[in-house]
């Protein structure tokens, strides 16, 4: 029982990525003789970074190692993020990344506890996040209501926004999501005369990507 239990335990800490890969417990030597992953072809978007090399045919070789560092190529910035741990697969995909950032990336063979020697260094920059809201106005509706008005946003990949506000001057806070890329008014009831308000609208995508923040509207009740 007591094995069972420390057999789950194990298991349970281990991250497996998209092709049946573990890493974080597997530590690796260099083994300079093993083949080389050979040229990588990549596809960034806002929030990922796709990979596809050509098929390893070495039959020693059971996977591929992937590391992510900085956009200097600093040594000791990259980081093992997956591991790929079937030679026959040729795709790997990073979602860890944000949008308009540049990473660098270098890839390994591995076999038996060893894996080659580093591929070249390869650079990639993540796509830009898209624009933010273009017009936001606040307007004073009632003595103690507040209707803000916003551009729809034009990128069909929105599909909410999330309103903040800062008051007298203090910092950011969110105060609401709205639903929907057509939505484009927000009304504040939570307001007292006397105090100066200011909004922002940010954009945010399906799959959670956000823009920078819009403009700011204010006014003094």
């Amino acid at each position: 029982m007591i094995k069972s239990t420390l057999l789950f335990l194990v298991l349970a800490s281990l991250t497996f990525n998209s092709c049946g890969g573990i890493k974080g417990l597997m530590t690796y030597s260099t083994d300079p003789s093993l083949q080389g992953i050979g040229e990588v072809r990549t596809l960034a978007t806002m929030n990922s970074v796709g990979f596809e090399w050509d098929k390893i045919h070495t039959r020693k070789i059971h996977g591929i190692n992937v590391y992510r560092g900085n956009a200097k190529g600093d040594k000791q910035s990259f980081k093992r993020i997956g591991t790929v741990g079937n030679r026959y697969a040729t795709h790997f995909v990073d979602t860890h990344v944000k949008a308009g950032t540049s990473y660098g990336y270098t890839f390994t063979t591995f076999a038996l506890g060893k894996e080659s020697r580093r591929s070249k260094i390869l650079y990639v920059k993540t796509a830009p996040a898209f624009s933010a809201v273009s017009f936001l106005k606040a307007y004073k509706v009632a003595p103690a209501v507040v209707k803000l008005l916003w551009k729809p946003h034009s990128n069909l990949s929105v599909n909410a926004y999330i309103v903040q506000r800062s008051v007298n001057g203090d910092e950011w806070k969110f105060i609401s999501y709205v639903e929907g890329r057509l939505m484009a008014e927000y009304i504040d009831t939570f307001v007292r005369t006397g105090k100066n308000y200011r909004y922002r609208i940010i954009a945010q995508s399906y799959d959670k990507i956000q823009a920078k923040p819009s403009q700011v509207t204010q006014l003094t009740l």
